[in-house]
C-alpha cells in the first residue's frame, strides 16, 4: 500500500502544506464468540466498499492470535472530512447497525497522528 496513489498523494499534501498529518484509526471490537464468522464477513463487506472511498489511504482489519472474537480496524485517512464522509456512508452506518447485536462490550475508537519528529 505505500506506494499507491493514496499515499503519493498524501506526500504532496504534507510537503505543501495541505495538511498537517495523516489521521489514522484504531478501533478495537470483541464479537460474541458465537458470533465471529458473521462478523467477519459484514466487515469484508465495510473494508470492500470503504478502499473506494476518497480520502482513506488504508484500511485494514485484523484478528487477534488469542482471541478469535476480537477485532482491531486500522485506518489511515487524509483529513476529518474523509472520516466525516466515512461515518455518513451509508455502508458504514449498515454495518455499524448489523453489528451492534454481535458485539460483547462497547468499540474503543481512538483517533492518532504520528509525532511528527519521530520518522
Amino acid at each position: 500500500m505505500k506506494n499507491s496513489p493514496s499515499y503519493a498523494i498524501m506526500d504532496i499534501y504534507l510537503r505543501e502544506g495541505k495538511v498537517k498529518a495523516m489521521i489514522t484509526i484504531v478501533a478495537n471490537f470483541s464479537v460474541k464468540p458465537d458470533c465471529v464468522d458473521k462478523f467477519i464477513k459484514l466487515a469484508a463487506d465495510c473494508t470492500r466498499s470503504t478502499r473506494k472511498e476518497n480520502g482513506n489511504l488504508s484500511y485494514k482489519v485484523f484478528q487477534a492470535r488469542d482471541d478469535a472474537a476480537k477485532f482491531t480496524f486500522i485506518e489511515e485517512w487524509l483529513n476529518d472530512v474523509a472520516i466525516e464522509k466515512h461515518n455518513s456512508a451509508i455502508h458504514f452506518k449498515t454495518f455499524m447497525d448489523l453489528i451492534a447485536p454481535l458485539m460483547d462490550g462497547e468499540p474503543s475508537i481512538n483517533q492518532i497522528i504520528r509525532v511528527p519528529a519521530i520518522r
